[in-house]
């Protein structure tokens, strides 16, 4: 098991740079991001699940495209690391060249979602269960591991070094990073949906509606767990979770987005925004807004209060696809269109306001990342065949 110190290393980094920058904690107005070289490891860009990097450079104007690969559905989020993007589809693990779109692996597994951490990307996987970590760089096994039942979600590298996963049965695992072998184990009632962490925290939602916090702590013999501090029964599937330094915030299904305490009133309802979006799996945290793109259309609440910042709406038969964020600008597919939205809502008071919307290009989205001064968008459609297209 990794040494405890690492909590102030590795990707507890990555996690803070989701909230540096620019931006500050209560801010609603937002600033262009100025850094090119970004990456994007984690479906949600970090362990907290922000979905949103303050300092990275993405296109605020209508894009151009740097290239276009077919690559099978996807079947997942997309990552970026070391130059590289990683991409779960129906065919395989695929790793991509980032410059331009060379194939430089393909692994022969049936993931569902994938994250990369310390050179190696961990592939949860569909229909089968099991876990598989990859070699970033060749695509090398360096494990498999299996696992009670098959994944609806992503794996998760936390700051201590292991590597979080949860099954379809309602197995949380932490699994060590060079072998696969459980660290810990959790039992949760129903399914696991999605996954957040915060430094020593992991919160995990489920299926059947419920939200837990997980303190990790290592005992003086050495070992490892996971201790439940508390559970919440929220009103629905729980979509997404995303964690910050005093709160979580949740999207379920069917039942909006809702703020839960952390430390002395923790898994307390601080707020609950009952009319938010049904989001696909991600909800974006950026300085003092939640937001997230559902059937109904694209909105923000502010993080302290749950007050409705502003709201884009669409045809309600309209999927939608995860929402990222970048600077000062949102994104999501929503119907068969890529949309660009100002973070913090465009001109106006409330929810009546205008340029909200920056650009709309027609392409169906299932998933985006931005990482090296571009947006990484998997489509259905990139030259008549499912893929990839960068747009900077």
């Amino acid at each position: 098991m990794p040494s405890r110190r690492r909590l102030l290393s590795g990707l507890a980094a990555v996690g803070a740079a989701g909230l540096a920058g620019c931006v500050g904690e209560g801010a609603t107005s937002f600033s262009p991001g100025r850094q090119s070289n970004t990456e994007w490891p984690l479906p949600g860009h970090g362990p907290r699940a922000t979905n949103y990097v303050a300092e990275a450079v993405a296109p605020r104007t209508p894009p151009t495209e740097r290239w276009r690969v077919e690559t099978g559905l996807a079947v997942g989020r997309p990552v970026v690391a070391d130059g590289t993007v990683f991409l779960p589809t129906e065919d395989g693990t695929v790793a991509l060249a980032m410059r331009d779109g060379g194939e430089r692996w393909r692994g022969g597994d049936a993931p569902y979602g994938v994250a990369v951490a310390d050179g190696v990307a961990f592939v949860t996987a569909r229909d089968e269960p099991l876990v598989t970590a990859y070699e970033a760089d060749t695509g090398e096994v360096r494990w498999r591991a299996e696992t009670a039942a098959d994944f609806a979600t992503a794996p998760l590298p936390i700051a201590d070094g292991s590597v979080v996963v949860g099954d379809t049965g309602g197995r949380v695992a932490a699994l060590d990073p060079r072998s696969g072998e459980p660290v810990w184990t959790f039992e949760t009632f129903t399914g696991v949906y999605s996954l957040a962490a915060r430094d020593d925290r992991v919160y995990v939602g489920t299926t059947g509606g419920e939200a837990y916090e997980l303190h990790v702590v290592e005992s003086e013999e050495g070992e490892v767990s996971g201790v439940p501090l508390w559970r919440r029964k929220l009103p629905g599937t729980v979509r997404a979770l995303t964690a910050t330094r005093d709160a979580v915030y949740a999207s379920t299904f069917g039942g909006g987005f809702l703020r839960l305490a952390t430390g002395p009133s923790a898994g307390r309802t601080e707020w609950h925004a009952a009319g938010a979006p049904t989001v696909t799996d991600a909800l974006v945290r950026a300085g003092g807004v939640v937001a997230g793109a559902g059937p109904d259309g694209v909105a923000a609440y502010a993080a302290a209060d749950g007050a409705e910042r502003w709201r884009a709406t669409s045809d309600r038969s309209a999927p939608a696809s995860p929402s990222v964020a970048a600077g000062d600008t949102l994104y999501a597919g929503v119907g068969d269109s890529l949309r660009a939205y100002a973070l913090g809502g465009g001109v106006g008071v409330g929810p009546y306001r205008v340029d909200t919307q920056r650009w709309r290009l027609d392409l169906p989205v299932r998933g985006a990342a931005v990482a090296d001064g571009a947006l990484v968008v998997t489509s259905d459609d990139v030259a008549d065949a499912p893929g990839v297209v960068v747009l900077e």
